[in-house]
């Protein structure tokens, strides 16, 4: 189980409510204890937000 540890958003446009959305997401990092993500959200071909988000593994000890 993993947890954010930081969430970077970049609100490129307004994203329509009533439009199909493209989520694309990459990893740019993979570690034992941490995951590093970057994403972008488009709708109608039109990018309208980027990020990135990075999470670490909870410790054995906090799972229970």
């Amino acid at each position: 189980r993993f947890v954010t540890a930081s969430l970077h958003v970049n609100y490129l446009r307004p994203t329509p409510i009533d439009a199909e959305l493209e989520i694309r997401g990459v990893i740019k990092e993979l570690k034992e204890k941490k995951v590093v993500v970057s994403a972008t959200v488009s709708a109608e071909g039109k990018l309208c937000a980027t990020g990135e988000v990075v999470a670490v593994r909870m410790p054995e000890n906090m799972l229970r």
